[in-house]
Order: structure tokens, then C-alpha cells, then sequence
């Protein structure tokens, strides 16, 4: 079929409410994620691990769902184009096919679920316990600076950071926070570093790092995790807030390299989580300058995010500048980011031209 005669609205409007079917056709490889989706984690179907991958509650009206580490995808044209390699014409033309969607409408096999079993994400209620929960876990966090805070003074240490930070309001502590595996089932409790994720001023979810109690990162299958995300809100576009903004601002994917910057050049910096998120990253008011310190990796991705968020900044009239690390890339290195450098090179490393 031809993507250039369909109209992307049609194909959208015509999939809202049948995504997770049309995912079951041309995604088998996440059909476990497709029976419970937004409780179900499973392996990340593009570069593997356990319990890293799960769809959105809402999959069946967004077709989205989120890898801790790949990041999360919004909608089922955008999970189709990072599994499958496709660009956006591509996934419109395949979905549009398992439709029966073509150029004017003519719906003429509109697909019927395939799995009764499938759950539909439909509660309030549900929304109402992850927000509950969430209030929870940060009413129980404590200062990042109290003395029961060791466990995450000892991992920035161990990571080659100073482990005495300033006091942001987004970055807390938890003496016992739980773990549940890909069948949410509960194996564990750990201190952890928790960051606030927020869009603009409104608070999002929490993002988690486990730990042990002297500093490591805790022995389960994956130590960095997003807590849900309610249904009635969007982490497209967030960001965790390491100061406040003024004229410029610096934006990383993880928190570490944001601390590495922050502490190699004292410029405020936030922490964006992925790539994904970085690339779609919306830029406060105020800012006229952003400074984009990129990861340098394999893929590319860092990279991509960063030109790409570059861009949008730029037709918003703001300065940019992409600071990505020289390398090269070891043989058996998967990426090099702002700590590595800061480890290897110093803070030395980070003195570019002004900023002002």
C-alpha cells in the first residue's frame, strides 16, 4: 500500500481503541507485554535483558510503551519504527494494512481483537492507587544530605563523583524501597536514590536507583526503574529539575553525567533520563541558550536525540550548543559519557568557549 495516499489521521484515528491488536500482528515478540499492559515487564525485545520493556496502560488507545533503558515510545507508530528499523511512512503503511485502512477511509477489515484476554486500561481507580503511591514513596524519602544517606554518598563516590551534593528538592532518599520483578512479584527492599520526573511544574513519576547499603547498585536485574506513570499525565517532554533555570541551561541523558557536569562546571543541569526523552525534551521559558552534553555511543542515539532537540530549540530562537565526548569508543564500549570523561580527563576537560 501506498503511505503517500493515506492520511496519518485517518490511519491514527482508525487504530486508537486497536492497538494492542494490530501490536499482536506486526509485534508478536512483546505478546506477554500485550496481555497486561502497564503491569506486565518483559525482556526489552531490541536489546534483550529481563524485565525492562513494558507497554503503557493506555496501550490500547496510544499503541505506547517504554524501555527503562531505550526509553519510552508514545504511540504505536513510533514503538513500530524502534522495533522494526522502519521510518514513519513505513509503520503508517503496515498498520494501516492490518487495518484495512486505505486512502479514503475504506475500512474494509476492520480488525477485531484476537485475545479476549487482553486487558483494557480503562480504571481511574488504578490511577488513583499509582498516585497514591507515588505521595508515598516521597513523603517516606528523606534529604539527600541526611545522615541515613550513605548508601547514595557511597555510589556517587564509587561512580567517581563528590558524594556531598546540594540539597536539590528533586533528588531524595529511600531507606526501603521495593522491588518487584517482571511478574510483580515483590523480592526485595533497598535503599535508593529517588529524582522527581516533572513536565513543566507538574510532577510526573519517580525515577529509582537501587542500591545497597555500602553504595553499590543493588543486585537485581534492573537497577534503574521508572515508577508508573498515571494515565492522566504525559513524561514526554520531562525532565528531572537539578536547579532552576535562568538564561542558559544544560541538559544530559542520566543523572550521573549531570552531576559530573554539574560539578566539573557548576552550570545548573538537568538530567533528561534517555534519549527518547531527551530528543523530545520541552525547553522552560526563559532559556536562551542550551548546551546539549550528548553521550557518545554506538548507536548514535545520544547523538540523534541531541541534533534533533537541537533543532527545535534553534526554530524557538534559542543558542545551542552539542557537547558530545571526542572518544574513540573502546572495542568492547558500549557508549563514553560526561563521567567517563570527567574520570579520565578531569574537569579541565569541560572548559569550551564562554557560555555567556
Amino acid at each position: 500500500m501506498n503511505a503517500s495516499a493515506i492520511e496519518s489521521n485517518v490511519v491514527r484515528d482508525a487504530a486508537r481503541g486497536s492497538w494492542l491488536s494490530v501490536l499482536d500482528d506486526l509485534a508478536p515478540e512483546i505478546n506477554k507485554a500485550i496481555e497486561k499492559p502497564g503491569h506486565r515487564h518483559i525482556a526489552c525485545p531490541v536489546h534483550g535483558g529481563k524485565d525492562g520493556f513494558r507497554l503503557f496502560r493506555d496501550a490500547n488507545l496510544s499503541g505506547g510503551g517504554c524501555c527503562n533503558t531505550c526509553g519510552p515510545k508514545p504511540d504505536g507508530f513510533s514503538l513500530l519504527m524502534w522495533l522494526r528499523g522502519w521510518t514513519f511512512p513505513e509503520a503508517l503503511s503496515a498498520v494501516a494494512e492490518v487495518l484495512g485502512v486505505s486512502k479514503g477511509f475504506q475500512a474494509s477489515k476492520r480488525i477485531v481483537q484476537k485475545k479476549t484476554h487482553i486487558e483494557q486500561s480503562k480504571s481511574s481507580v488504578n490511577d488513583d492507587k499509582i498516585k497514591s503511591l507515588l505521595r508515598t514513596v516521597w513523603q517516606e524519602s528523606k534529604s539527600i544530605r541526611h545522615p541515613d544517606a550513605d548508601p547514595v554518598r557511597l555510589y556517587l563516590q564509587s561512580r567517581g563523583l563528590d558524594g556531598w551534593l546540594q540539597n536539590w528538592s528533586s533528588l531524595r532518599f529511600h531507606p526501603k524501597m521495593q522491588y518487584r520483578n517482571e511478574d510483580n512479584q515483590v523480592i526485595g527492599y533497598f535503599p535508593a536514590m529517588l529524582a522527581l520526573v516533572e513536565n513543566g511544574n507538574q510532577p510526573i513519576t519517580i525515577h529509582r536507583t537501587f542500591l545497597t547499603d555500602d553504595g553499590r547498585k543493588a543486585p537485581v536485574d534492573s537497577p534503574k526503574k521508572l515508577m508508573p506513570v498515571p494515565a492522566d499525565r504525559l513524561i514526554v517532554g520531562s525532565g528531572i529539575r537539578l536547579g532552576n533555570t535562568g538564561r542558559v541551561l544544560s541538559v544530559t541523558e542520566g543523572i550521573e553525567t549531570a552531576l559530573a557536569v554539574i560539578e566539573a562546571t557548576g552550570m545548573v543541569t538537568w538530567p533528561l533520563i534517555s534519549a527518547t526523552l531527551m530528543s523530545h525534551f520541552v525547553i522552560p521559558q526563559g532559556v536562551e541558550k542550551l548546551i546539549i552534553w550528548s553521550d557518545l555511543d554506538r548507536s548514535l542515539a545520544g547523538s540523534f536525540a541531541a541534533q534533533k532537540l537541537a533543532e527545535r530549540a534553534q526554530t524557538q530562537g534559542i543558542q545551542v550548543e552539542i557537547r558530545e565526548p571526542s572518544g574513540p569508543l573502546l572495542a568492547d564500549a558500549k557508549s563514553i559519557d560526561w563521567l567517563d570523561v570527567l574520570n579520565q580527563c578531569g574537569p579541565n576537560a569541560f572548559v569550551f568557549r564562554s557560555v555567556d
